[in-house]
């Protein structure tokens, strides 16, 4: 994997270093854009393997994910400025390097030339090394997260580092103008033994290290003011991000949302509704996104485990939502504090919302028993 080094071969420490940061940061661009999107059911995947949010296993996955797009960002950027004419000062350079170790020869020979401390931190030797750091992940999430043996490891790394040669290669595979990245067979063998090195990294090390996919609990209830305040973050996530997608593609449209006050109020009017009252009152759990994220139910308070009745939702939208058209988030900053403030002084820790609509939350595995126990029950 030729880590940002583009087909010429004249490339200084400092400039390397400096296109590594530059690729590293298109990663937490990546990363960031992920988390945007794929948040909340990261979240709900948790709650379905663990019984609970558990911390350690969700940074794990969350950095195994940081390092799948640092693999993407690696191998595509930084693009060259195709319209400057770089295909055509390329066009005699080829973007294939076929000779078994080669590289090994470029770092001899640069050390004959330049000395042996000159060559300590030279590109040649630093583009080598980076080739065997960059797999040591893979090697280790292989070994520590997945418990893959030694030769899967190493069948798994060498593939990776074909496909990425191979997309180095052929110029993203025919959609750049041309390969602006060689194809260096040594970065097989240096990226290979990365991934070898990291396996026996992670089987060293995660004898000492907490479970990464530990066993999961039960998960009967009732859930706390902490969850429910999680809950309640992602349903505002998840509304945040569908209004500003659909301003975005407004605009890209023609459609100005962002400059119109009544059109982007009617906006969130619309978005609200269906989130928190159109498409929960044909649920189940009358859930909205982020509260079923973390998978819990909106439950009538009497019982316990009947699904809460549908006019509570419209009235529960009409306390939280339905200002939020007109005034903004800054009423959700207002509204979110004393309904849990009212929650956490009641010994029921119910918030105000659900004291006027009847209604409690409950667990989703709670509701499951319940409906069980009723089966049982009615079987004679």
């Amino acid at each position: 994997m030729q880590l940002g080094t583009p087909l010429s071969t004249s490339c200084g420490c400092l400039r390397s270093v400096r296109v590594w940061f530059t690729e590293f940061e298109y990663s937490l661009v990546f990363f960031t854009g992920l988390t945007i999107l794929f948040l909340a059911p990261f979240i709900s995947r948790q709650y379905s393997k663990f019984g609970r949010f558990a911390g350690w296993p969700a940074l794990v996955s969350a950095t195994v994910a940081l390092y799948g797009v640092s693999l993407i960002a690696f191998t595509m950027f930084p693009l060259p400025d195709f319209a400057g004419g770089y295909c055509e000062r390329r066009a005699g350079s080829s973007p294939w390097q076929l000779t078994p170790l080669g590289s090994l020869d470029d770092v001899t020979a640069y050390a004959e030339a330049n000395g042996l401390l000159a060559t300590l931190s030279s590109g040649v030797l630093l583009q080598v090394l980076m080739n065997v750091i960059f797999f040591l992940p893979l090697g280790f999430f292989l070994a520590y997260r997945s418990r893959r043996s030694l030769p899967t490891t190493t069948l798994i790394a060498f593939t990776v580092s074909l496909g990425i040669e191979i997309t180095q290669g052929t110029g993203l595979y025919g959609l750049a103008p041309c390969p602006y990245r060689m194809a260096d067979v040594d970065d097989l063998l240096t990226n290979t033994a990365g991934g070898i090195v990291g396996w026996f990294i992670g089987v060293a090390v995660r004898r000492f290290l907490p479970d990464p996919t530990p066993k999961r609990l039960p998960d009967p209830g009732p859930p706390g003011l902490v969850r429910e305040g999680v809950g309640v973050l992602l349903d505002v996530y998840t509304f945040v991000l569908l209004v500003a997608i659909i301003v975005v593609i407004g605009n890209v449209i023609g459609l100005s949302f962002a400059t119109d006050a009544v059109t982007f109020s009617l906006i969130n009017l619309v978005v609200s509704l269906v989130l928190f009252v159109v498409v929960p009152a044909f649920r189940r759990d009358r859930a909205g996104p982020g509260v079923a994220s973390v998978h819990m139910v909106l439950v009538r308070s009497q019982d316990g485990s009947s699904p809460a009745m549908r006019w509570s939702l419209l009235v529960r939208w009409v306390i939280r939502w339905l200002p939020v058209a007109f005034l903004g988030l800054i009423w959700l900053v207002i509204i979110v504090p004393i309904d849990f403030l009212v929650a956490g002084l009641s010994p029921t820790k119910r918030s105000l919302s659900m004291r006027l609509t009847a209604t409690r939350y409950a667990t989703r595995e709670h509701i499951r028993g319940a409906n069980r126990s009723e089966t049982i029950e009615a079987t004679p």
